[in-house]
């Protein structure tokens, strides 16, 4: 497989070095700003304007010993202001320049008496904010899930369900996770959710309709989860522990610390923990006149570490560069216990019960590191990103079944299932800003990935004597490989009350899967362009409106590939599909926003070939199987209303309704499988506080029940409680939290073709939560006046987000 530079990236280089060169000619101020004891005021902002109209040219805050420098600064005359809180603002005028070039300037502050008395300023961001191209999530401070890991996060995105331990989005099941803006397509994701702790999360990103910047991977929502970045000066930390029981205790411990001097920005953490996951699974199904029930319980516990450092250099006020790094691992060993009883129509000696013991170890680590670099050309937008991100995982399991057959002495073996498995994958990336005047802007950049995954499953049958023979049959050897190249264009552009995004994005993907097995090989190339677009409007100072269009593929991953045969008792077994095509998703949503919060929204969404997990039934070996395979046409119809509970005095929160239409329409099995459905989802968050200083939330949700293949669901609801309190100057925070409080279990029932099947899932429900941390260090930002800055805090964040 081979990569050529594109015409694209020629451009960008010969556009970069032309506009670096000029930032390189223009003048430059420095100076010193101070208090009435002549200690250098850290964090003020000196802003620097044009004499004419007092636009805003460009902006600096001073560092810690009250210094600042303004470069590339263009001809002309110019003002500066200088304003910091707790101080009276002050004005210099009658600069010029060339002929001011490199003059210093030192300014003394006086303290403002009016305000020094209440200077501390704390700012907390809303739980929702509605930006052009995505929701943001807030959950850095949400109490009710306690942030035991990232699946009690995502509890929080209005519209996302987590039932049981499985993740979808009302009326959408095929939602793609992202970490940090990084793709998690080769990882295993269930692990990824309930072993990465939740403590560390800040925001999570929800983009319907993701620009041509964005990977076209994936047919439903974007789902970005950003961690938490340091923007403390000085050396800081925080400790936290966190206990819960549900059908079992599950617990958390973890201590970050970090230190920020002068251009430097070091972090890191370590964390362990344990967790326990419970289901039980209750089938019942037909096969032609006998009657098959299925009770399968699995207690999955996990003992999980993690390492993450990170480093941040402002090498210069141009040049920055650092990396992040982490490293995951976990360890599962249980067993799952499945009992099948067979009631045959026609038995004159009893039914059949068989008990299967399914003994399950299972280790999983994951290495990443991130280095980038980022050149800020100029002061108006002009700016060159280069990322790369190197991940290593390696898996290793094996699953042991051990059925016995209780009423009619039949000899049923035990299997043995060995996998182990490696993933390598590399992605490098490069972004470039041009901003030809203040209301239009290009990005443009190109992206290439490369993964080499290799799992083998080795499947053995165990003898008369007890011991396991290989069952060539059953084991597979299969390698993966794909390649994606990428490059894209977009034009960002406003005008007046009007803006809009046009993009084009070409992907090139090459894959390969060869079963060494069967000496099988499977190469497929797709080469496509998915443009992408958006209109909005700003009506009143209040409300605004958009539309935006984005066309994305959702490529089988290598698991769904792969065609080995994998059993979880004696009649039900998992089956990969060598033949899936890719899915091709064309995507259209109009939004109305209220003071930058979402309001109401109506989605459509075609997509062709759509990739659905479906249960088939072999009815002369009562055996029943998992798979996916491709449906014709899939239509989605989503409208959702958003609403702040802000009017209830000292409440704030937000409620919701979305109602989702589904409609398949394909052949399948012999038939025509034209089946569609609406559902509705109602959710609701609400933070108040109590008496005491105690802060408290409730949140809940209601689904009528979608249709998700041809699995039609029932209705069920969850409801969550959460309050907490800060102790020792708030350096202390202890929360308690009960999740699903009130609850029901999932339902669901197949009636199609050959098959007549009711499903009944249970979770962990409640699960009683507390936490405790503990923050230490200089959580508040301190001048050398001793005057607190907690402003100048959330300004360093905003500036670093």
């Amino acid at each position: 497989m081979k990569t050529r530079l594109s015409p694209l990236a020629s451009a960008l280089f010969a556009l970069f070095f032309f506009a670096s060169q000029n930032a390189f000619s223009q003048s430059q101020i420095t100076g010193t700003i101070t208090n009435s004891k002549g200690d250098g005021i850290f964090f003020a902002t000196v802003a620097l304007h044009k004499q004419a109209d007092s636009t805003v040219v460009m902006g600096e805050a001073t560092n810690e010993a009250g210094k600042f420098t303004l470069k590339n600064i263009p001809d002309g005359q110019y003002f500066i202001q200088v304003n910091m809180l707790g101080y009276l603002d002050e004005r210099v005028g009658d600069i010029n320049l060339p002929a001011d070039n490199r003059k210093n300037f030192d300014l003394s502050l006086d303290d403002d008496a009016k305000t020094l008395a209440t200077v501390e300023v704390t700012a907390k961001a809303p739980l929702l904010e509605q930006r052009a191209d995505r929701l943001i999530v807030n959950v850095e401070n949400n109490l009710t899930s306690l942030n035991m890991n990232l699946l009690d996060v995502l509890k929080k995105v209005p519209g996302v369900l987590v039932v049981g331990d499985k993740l979808r989005m009302a009326g959408q099941s095929n939602v793609t996770i992202l970490l940090n803006g990084k793709t998690t397509k080769y990882m295993d994701v269930d692990a990824l959710l309930k072993d990465i702790p939740g403590d560390n999360i800040k925001r999570v990103e929800v983009i319907h309709q993701p620009g041509a910047e964005f990977e076209a991977e994936g047919t439903g929502p974007i789902i970005n989860i950003i961690t938490k970045k340091n923007s403390l000066f000085g050396t800081n930390g925080s400790l936290n522990a966190g206990i819960g029981k549900g059908e079992n205790w599950r617990y958390n411990s973890s201590l970050n610390l970090s230190h920020y001097q002068g251009n430097v920005n070091i972090n890191g953490g370590l964390g362990a923990g344990h967790n326990a996951w419970y289901e039980e699974l209750n089938i019942l199904r037909k096969v032609g006149n006998d009657v098959y029930k299925q009770n399968t319980k699995n207690t999955n516990p996990s003992n999980y570490l993690y390492g993450n450092l990170a480093l941040d250099w402002d090498v210069t006020d141009r040049h920055r560069i650092g990396f992040s790094s982490r490293w995951t691992g976990s360890h599962r060993d249980y067993t799952i216990k499945n009992t099948t009883d067979v009631d045959y129509a026609d038995a004159t000696d009893g039914d059949l019960r068989l008990l299967t013991d399914n003994q399950r170890k299972s280790d999983w680590k994951m290495f990443t590191i991130n280095p980038y670099y980022t050149f800020t050309i100029d002061t108006n937008g002009q700016k060159l990103d280069f990322d790369v991100n190197v991940a290593r995982i390696n898996s290793d399991g094996s699953n042991r079944l051990q059925p016995k057959e209780l009423n009619y002495g039949l000899a049923f073996p035990g299997q043995l299932y060995e996998q182990p498995g490696s993933s390598k994958i590399f992605t490098t990336s490069l972004d470039y800003t041009y901003p030809f005047t203040k209301e239009i802007s290009l990005q443009a950049g190109g992206r290439y990935s490369k993964a080499d995954l290799d799992n083998d499953l080795r499947s053995s049958d165990e003898d008369s004597s007890g011991v396991y023979v290989p069952n060539p049959q059953q084991s597979n050897h299969f390698l993966f490989k794909e390649d994606i190249a990428a490059g894209y264009a977009k034009l960002n552009w406003k005008a007046s009350k009007w803006a809009g995004t046009a993009g084009l994005r070409y992907e090139d993907s090459q894959s390969e899967g060869y079963s060494v097995t069967l000496d099988s090989t499977q190469n497929r190339h797709i080469g496509k362009l998915f443009p992408s677009a958006s209109l909005s409007r700003e009506i009143t100072k209040k409300l605004g409106a958009s539309v935006a269009y984005s066309y994305r593929i959702d490529r089988p991953s290598y698991g769904d590939l792969n065609p080995f045969v994998y059993y979880l008792d004696p009649y039900t077994y998992e089956l990969g599909n060598p033949r899936l095509r890719p899915s091709l998703t064309h995507s259209t949503k109009f939004n109305l926003t209220y003071e930058n919060q979402p309001f109401f929204n109506v989605e459509y969404k075609y997509t062709s070939n759509a990739m659905v997990e479906v249960t088939q039934q072999n009815d002369a070996t009562g055996e029943t199987f998992l798979t996916h395979v491709n449906l014709e046409a899939f239509k989605v119809l989503n409208i959702s209303l958003f609403f702040p509970l802000d009017f209830i005095p000292k409440v704030s929160g937000y409620g919701g309704f979305i109602a989702n239409y589904g409609q398949y329409d394909s052949p399948f099995l012999g038939e025509q499988f034209r089946q569609s459905k609406w559902d509705y989802t109602a959710f609701l968050q609400a933070n108040f506080k109590l008496p005491g200083k105690v802060e408290a939330e409730v949140s809940g949700w209601w689904n009528s029940g979608p249709l998700e293949g041809i699995i039609n669901s029932e209705w069920l609801y969850g409801t969550d409680f959460g309050v907490s309190r800060k102790f020792l100057d708030e350096k202390l925070k202890l929360s308690l939290g009960v999740e699903n409080l009130f609850y029901r279990f999932y339902h669901g029932q197949v009636r199609y073709a050959n098959m007549s099947l009711d499903v009944e899932s249970r979770w962990d429900a409640p699960v009683y939560n507390f936490k405790l941390n503990y923050k230490f260090g200089n959580q508040h930002m301190k001048d050398k006046s001793g005057r607190q800055s907690s402003a100048a805090d959330e300004l360093r964040r905003a500036k670093q987000d």
